[in-house]
């Protein structure tokens, strides 16, 4: 299970790194929990608020903040959870 934690972060992490923007995660039962383990390692993201197609709700569309320091961390927290796997 732990395996399967890490790799989903792996994921979001990667794309995060690649400038891409998500609002969740492939084949993640709650992306949030990810969003928030990665918040929770200092990591920050930049949250913006996206209309759903199909309802008058909202989704939360993430994407990496750019400075120095934040893509540090980031890269050393995948790096720490790619021995994990």
């Amino acid at each position: 299970m732990e395996n399967r934690k890490a790799s989903y972060l792996i994921i979001a992490l990667t794309k995060l790194l690649d400038g891409e923007r998500l609002s969740a995660i492939e084949d993640a039962k709650n992306s949030n929990q990810y969003f928030c383990a990665i918040k929770n390692k200092g990591i920050e993201l930049i949250e913006d608020k996206k209309p759903n197609l199909t309802n008058r709700g909202y989704h939360l569309e993430r994407r990496l903040s750019p400075t120095g320091d934040n893509i540090s961390r980031a890269k050393a927290y995948l790096n720490r959870l790619k021995r994990v796997v």
